[in-house]
């Protein structure tokens, strides 16, 4: 059987006794936790330990955790490497209700916001179910659709056609620039506008296939390009298309070579957040409390 991987829960608090009670309840639970007292500190923690979840702290008139919420934000939106599922869902724990920082931090965006005092059976069962929303979302994650296409009108009306929750879709103006997209990261699928290639099609288009061997490819021209299905469809061509585009049909074919989703792994399938609570959870709001007096 797989070991189950232990999740990994990052605190930011500027209250010393908060984080203290915080580490010491999800240590308990079984998480593994860091805790940290400002955005400086939690981002060279994230720097070398990606974070399931993180925990941040925000106080009446609290810009600095805001800002925090924002650094975090930007930061995972950089990080391309670790896009799609792998960003950690941030919870705020938040002193007041109805308030513009509430709407605030709701606009950037959050997985879930507590109010103080906490009680930290509900804390705990909110992990919990952002965990398994989080496995949920790693198992369908979105299916990466690589366009080829020189005309800026034309891309964008592809992109509106595809436009689903399913996909994420990225475009290329040139030849040049689609080759280097798919050395450096996997597709799903291409989708090429056989006019946009400079030089002979076949040849291109095998070029392609050699760099990405297992991301299957459709292609577009109109009548004038004059390449033949048969040609297509020997070097390994899935469905070739006649503009002026059937969208329907389009549409259709694109989901059908996209319909199988990732398969869930075994570590996912394992990976159970753990489901006791700690034996004295009502001794969190004293704590809290205490914790609020010190800011």
């Amino acid at each position: 059987m797989t070991a189950q991987r232990q999740q990994k829960i990052l605190v930011i608090d500027e209250a010393n006794y908060t984080r203290l009670i915080l580490d010491q309840i999800l240590t308990g639970s079984g998480y593994k936790v860091a805790v940290t007292q400002d955005n400086s500190e939690a981002m060279q923690y994230i720097s070398s330990e990606l974070p399931d979840i993180i925990l941040l702290s925000l106080r009446p008139n609290d810009t600095m955790g805001v800002s925090t919420l924002r650094i975090l934000k930007d930061y995972f939106r950089l990080r391309l490497d670790i896009a799609q599922g792998a960003e950690p869902a941030i919870i705020i724990l938040s002193n007041l209700k109805d308030t513009r920082q509430n709407r605030e931090i709701q606009s950037v965006g959050v997985a879930n916001v507590l109010f103080k005092p906490l009680s930290m059976h509900e804390l705990l069962d909110t992990i919990k179910e952002v965990i398994e929303n989080k496995k949920q979302v790693i198992v369908r994650e979105r299916q990466k659709i690589m366009l080829l296409d020189s005309e800026t009108r034309s891309q964008q009306f592809l992109q509106s056609v595809l436009a689903d929750d399913s996909y994420d879709i990225e475009s290329a103006d040139s030849e040049a620039e689609f080759m280097a997209r798919i050395k450096h990261r996997r597709y799903d699928l291409s989708i090429i506008d056989l006019a946009s290639l400079e030089d002979s099609v076949i040849e291109v288009l095998k070029t392609m296939m050699g760099i990405a061997e297992e991301m299957p490819i459709v292609t577009i021209a109109t009548s004038a390009d004059r390449v033949s299905h048969d040609d297509l469809k020997e070097i390994g061509v899935q469905v070739h298309f006649i503009k002026p585009l059937n969208i329907d049909v389009f549409r259709t074919e694109v989901d059908a070579l996209l319909r199988v989703l990732p398969e869930e792994t075994s570590e996912q399938e394992d990976q159970e957040p753990p489901a006791e609570p700690p034996a004295e959870p009502s001794a969190e709001s004293s704590a809290e409390s205490s914790a609020e007096s010190d800011s």
